[in-house]
């Protein structure tokens, strides 16, 4: 008997956690999660530096949940 080693497919998270920067350019940021096959985030939300709402851009990938 032979033992083989079986290469098992990982499943792919549907969901990833992004970084949203302020667009005010005060430096805030917060992280958030969307979903894999979506488009990039654009959210307006309040910037507590500035104290107003401002668009928040996705910066960055972190990490799949």
């Amino acid at each position: 008997m032979f033992l083989t080693s079986v290469n098992l497919a990982k499943a792919k998270s549907k969901s990833i956690l992004v970084q949203m920067l302020s667009a005010s350019g005060s430096g805030y940021f917060f992280n958030t999660k969307r979903s894999r096959i979506k488009d990039k985030l654009v959210l307006l939300r309040h910037d507590p530096i500035v104290n107003k709402h401002v668009l928040f851009f996705e910066k960055r990938k972190i990490r799949s949940i």
